[in-house]
């Protein structure tokens, strides 16, 4: 492609040299050629793991600290997680691969007391830890503490439009998924930067919209994963798609593993799903798909691009999240 009057981006050996020509087509020529001078091929592990139980679980105003089973969870957490990556360069040695030390470990959490506190005792252990306001959970607006019977009688149309488009849709002075997803742009950002292995620690929500993006995933099905605390996401990035598994944390107690005790409100669920003032909400079984489960929970295994080419995530149907903003009216 050599044409002068055409509009264009070249790349070369990933990044080695870019070449931009007219650059007339403004903003989003900008924002491209910035993410893709973000891109690079080195192998990392990108793990997400949710915050442990606070004292008040349902609000979101209070930002309270850790319970004592918050702190147990933030405990166990860390060991396994720490037990796995050495497991890894274990079985890597045996497999014949050179006896290298593991990459550096870095942690990245809200600014809420919660997610800070579960991340102290790998702090403690001498891991860098860096608090980013970006991965603060969806706000629900004035959905907080609201019961689904009372959401239900006193906001009928915007159950309808939250249950036609659960992505879009935002409930009086609270935050969407699109919302957030516009506003993790720069974490998205940094998080293709990164060369060092990375734990993310947030809430639910936030890492909904991540693995969305990392997974390629449809924006219908993000609102519907699921991430029980009974489990850490490791994402390892590949050439044409990213492979998914879980490492489970053993010896938790059972009330905490359930995934969004802290979403009883958001989102309200279809309407034929029982209804309760104290009964969490369980989203119903998603529609079939490359990147979900059954229940929402993130399928373990190698998932290909949805949008059927031959598109790497990060340049696929995630890479959306960074140009959503000036594609919008």
């Amino acid at each position: 492609m050599e044409e002068p009057e055409l509009n264009y981006i070249k790349m070369f050996n990933a990044g080695e040299r870019i070449t931009i020509n007219n650059c007339s087509f403004g903003y989003l020529s900008h924002r491209i050629v910035f993410y893709l001078l973000n891109l690079h091929i080195k192998s990392r592990h990108t793990y997400f793991a949710r915050a442990g139980t606070s004292r008040d679980e349902d609000s979101y105003k209070t930002d309270a600290s850790l319970s004592d089973q918050g702190r147990l969870y933030a405990e166990k957490m860390g060991q396994a997680l720490l037990q796995h990556r050495d497991g890894e360069r274990l079985g890597l040695i045996e497999r014949g691969g050179p006896d290298v030390p593991l990459k550096p470990l870095r942690v990245w959490t809200s600014t809420r007391r919660r997610t800070v506190e579960t991340a102290d005792w790998l702090y403690n252990q001498g891991y860098s830890v860096r608090q980013r306001t970006q991965l603060s959970q969806l706000n629900p607006g004035v959905c907080e503490k609201m019961s689904e019977r009372r959401i239900r009688l006193e906001m009928p149309d915007e159950v309808a439009k939250h249950e036609a488009d659960p992505y879009h849709h935002r409930y009086p002075r609270a935050e969407s998924y699109h919302d957030l997803a516009v506003r993790l742009e720069p974490i998205i950002l940094e998080l293709e930067r990164q060369q060092d292995d990375l734990l993310i620690i947030a809430h639910e929500s936030v890492l909904r919209v991540l693995y969305g993006y990392l997974m390629a995933c449809n924006a219908t099905d993000i609102p519907g994963l699921s991430f029980p605390r009974n489990e850490i996401i490791e994402i390892i990035p590949a050439s044409y798609s990213n492979e998914a598994t879980s490492i489970a944390i053993p010896d938790l107690p059972p009330e905490i593993i359930p995934s969004s005790p802290e979403d009883l409100e958001i989102p309200v669920p279809p309407s034929e799903a029982p209804s309760g003032a104290a009964t969490p909400m369980v989203l119903g079984p998603p529609k079939a798909d490359a990147s979900v489960s059954r229940l929402g929970t993130p399928r373990i295994t190698t998932t290909p691009p949805t949008n059927g080419s031959s598109t790497p995530p990060g340049l696929g149907e995630g890479s959306l999240l960074l140009v959503e903003r000036a594609l919008r009216d």
